[in-house]
């Protein structure tokens, strides 16, 4: 109920907001998240202003289990692709600081868990006084 909300709606007072709010999850109550997940997506892409109760209706109508299974397919999907983006731009911090590509303001600037993982990887190393730096290459210590 509350995704609805992102839509604009005609001005009005709260006694009216409470009981349009109160219409409407007596209306959508007996509904599905995906139902009404489906319902929001839709009333986002298609609709101007906030649905009427017969707008939301006639939306819901429409949905079926088949639906859900598309609807559940997608959000797999979506949630595989960032996993794999996240991947993709920590297997690139990694290579840099591998690399020696980044200097310290940028080591000093990843967030902590990545600093943790280039230490746990071997790329940095946590000194005493809590800052992450990159490991010398071989010989460099030495020089």
């Amino acid at each position: 109920m509350r995704a609805l909300a992102i839509l604009p709606s005609r001005a009005e007072d709260d006694i009216r907001g409470e009981l349009r709010f109160a219409i409407y999850r007596k209306l959508l109550g007996k509904y599905s998240k995906a139902a009404i997940s489906n319902l929001v997506e839709t009333a986002l892409t298609t609709l101007d202003w906030f649905p009427t109760p017969k707008q939301c209706l006639a939306i819901l109508a429409d949905w079926s289990e088949r639906d859900l299974v598309e609807h559940k397919h997608r959000t797999v999907f979506a949630a595989s692709a960032v996993r794999q983006e996240r991947q993709a731009r920590l297997n690139d911090i990694m290579d840099a600081l591998d690399r020696r590509l980044l200097n310290q303001d940028a080591i000093d600037a990843l967030p902590q868990r990545v600093r943790e993982i280039g230490a746990e990887r071997g790329f940095l190393r946590l000194h005493d006084d809590g800052a992450y730096r990159a490991r010398p290459i071989r010989g460099e210590a030495d020089a």
